[in-house]
């Protein structure tokens, strides 16, 4: 079958050497989010509205390292446009096109407009350029928090939390008026560190000293030629200009063949399928954690929403990768600011399973925090970039109180109960002082469960864990020094790491097997040793209180 698969390729291979015209540059757009890997759309999209997977970093090194065995292409156009890929998927960028660059290929990236985010996708290329007329926005960073207890109060509602910590701050934009002192805390400390790593990385792509780039920052917007007269660019010149530009120096023919992927991509060989008996399956985390299936949302945390990784939908591709003979090891790519502590544990359980029988390493994208951190505890090693945002590692309930609002719109209610806590989670009147005790308790019992599973996959002891713990979020290169991820690395590197503990030969270009949940339920296999008390005892809480108990973060980092 192999060598039919092969022989056919050849025969298309064939063809397009044949019909294949000079190719000296190869245009790429770059723009959306960058996610690790994407979706293809179902066919009939396809086929009918011509739809497409949106660029994933994985494509993006597959199609570079097609570029790099061409002989012929001398290197790549990246048009930078619309671009809102996270720090970490920036990075990711920058590794695979110092990759390709290192093979001898040339990578010049060309910005119509430039904010913070594209100029730092740019700072991976040879050069950097804009139209004349443009303005170059690197303006820094900046997050704005925003607190709605006084607006809801207007209308009636008020949210009472309870968290583990001020730090644990996810329920302050309902709960508070204005920002903590520990919440400023944190993110004053977050975002010196990204501001950091801007200067260090704008400085070694321009060869400027660090204290030269922060003055420039402060100057900007820059007029795209002011920004070329001190360097922060190679060129101001409009796009009829580029292939004058790309065809400087010596050896250049008279006229540019700069092509289209999309064109490129018809002509370029194909490359033979290798026999592969194991495979390192992939499992993606993505978006909020849920109880169900993965899904789309249009509500914003904490309410759970925009894309939600359902629990039951990871563990299935989970149980899949667990019972595959062809899987050698699962990397499990977690890019989620958490969600829902029940669904966390259940994920975390399964996967606590899975790496008892077969080697599992984390890949942690542009935020694997709180909830997002739990399920990544049991993996046998775990990397995240420099830029990923973690830890986290905290509880937090939300109540919603509506009785104000009740009133305020004349809804009588009559209440009949029996139980001290029946009205625990009814939004029609405040927590009684016995149903926040009890409320509290619930949330310190996970909470506790939670540092149990940190403590026992990371090995860390009470001592280490409880200063860097209570919702305290560090970047991935903290998080190394802290001891709560292994390695700073890639997607790349994670894959590498579970070839090499699955006893695989090394090889960047192996392909992938990624899982997913299947049209038959998979049923869990005998866990080794039997299940702990405090296990059950976590599971039902989670039970109990439901979506209401979150493991989430509250907010992210990006410049505006």
């Amino acid at each position: 079958m192999l060598f039919l698969t092969n022989l056919v390729l050849g025969m298309r291979n064939l063809g397009r050497r044949l019909r294949r015209r000079r190719i000296d540059w190869v245009r790429m757009d770059l723009a959306g989010a960058l996610p690790e890997l994407a979706d293809e759309p179902p066919w009939w999209q396809r086929r009918i509205a011509g739809a497409a997977a949106p660029l994933s970093l994985q494509a993006l090194r597959r199609r570079l390292e097609r570029l790099a065995d061409d002989g012929q292409i001398r290197g790549v156009l990246l048009v930078v446009r619309d671009l809102s890929a996270g720090w970490a998927a920036i990075e990711g960028l920058h590794e695979a096109l110092r990759t390709f660059r290192d093979t001898g290929k040339r990578v010049v990236a060309y910005l119509p407009t430039a904010d913070t985010r594209a100029y730092m996708a740019a700072c991976g290329a040879d050069a950097i350029l804009m139209p004349p007329t443009s303005y170059l926005n690197l303006v820094g960073l900046r997050v704005e928090a925003t607190f709605l207890a006084d607006a809801l109060r207007l209308v009636g509602l008020e949210a009472e939390v309870i968290a583990v910590s001020p730090y644990k701050s996810g329920g302050d934009q309902l709960a508070r008026a204005s920002i903590s002192p520990e919440g400023r805390e944190q993110l004053e400390r977050l975002v010196d560190d990204r501001f950091a790593r801007l200067v260090a990385t704008v400085a070694a792509a321009r060869g400027m000293s660090p204290s030269v780039v922060r003055a420039l920052v402060d100057r900007a917007p820059l007029l795209a030629t002011d920004a070329r007269d001190v360097r922060l660019l190679d060129a101001a010149l409009y796009e009829d200009e580029l292939e004058g530009y790309l065809g400087q120096g010596a050896g250049s023919p008279a006229k540019l063949a700069i092509i289209q992927w999309s064109r490129a991509a018809r002509v370029l060989p194909l490359p033979l399928a290798r026999r592969q008996r194991r495979y390192v399956g992939v499992v993606r985390v993505e978006g909020a954690i849920a109880q169900g299936a993965s899904r789309r949302s249009p509500l914003p945390l904490p309410l759970i929403g925009g894309s939600i990784a359902g629990a039951d939908s990871v563990i299935q591709a989970l149980r899949q990768a667990e019972a595959s003979d062809r899987v050698g090891a699962v990397v499990l790519h977690i890019d989620s600011p958490g969600g829902d502590a029940f669904a966390s544990d259940l994920i975390w359980r399964e996967a606590l399973r899975l790496g008892r029988r077969k080697p599992l390493v984390v890949s942690m994208g542009d935020v694997a925090a709180s909830g997002g951190y739990y399920i990544a505890a049991p993996a046998r090693a775990i990397f995240a970039r420099p830029a990923t945002l973690t830890g986290s590692i905290g509880v937090y309930s939300l109540r919603p109180n509506a009785a104000a609002l009740l009133e305020r719109v004349q809804v009588g209610t009559a209440v009949v109960s029996r139980g001290a806590n029946s009205g625990l989670f009814s939004p029609s009147e405040p927590l009684s002082d016995g149903e926040r005790a009890t409320l509290r308790r619930f949330v310190f019992e996970i909470y506790d469960a939670f540092k149990d599973r940190v403590r026992s996959g990371r090995g860390l002891s009470d001592e280490q864990l409880e200063p860097i713990a209570g919702g305290r979020v560090w970047t991935g290169r903290e998080a190394a020094q802290l001891g709560l991820v292994d390695d700073l690395g890639g997607f790349t590197a994670a894959v590498a790491r579970a070839r090499s503990l699955a006893d695989l030969p090394p090889d960047p270009r192996a392909p992938i097997l990624v899982l997913r949940s299947g049209r038959s339920p998979v049923p869990p296999q005998p866990f080794p040793p039997p299940q702990q008390p405090a296990d059950l005892l976590s599971a039902l809480l989670g039970e109990a209180l439901q979506t209401r108990t979150l493991a989430a973060l509250p907010w992210v980092l990006r410049e505006l």
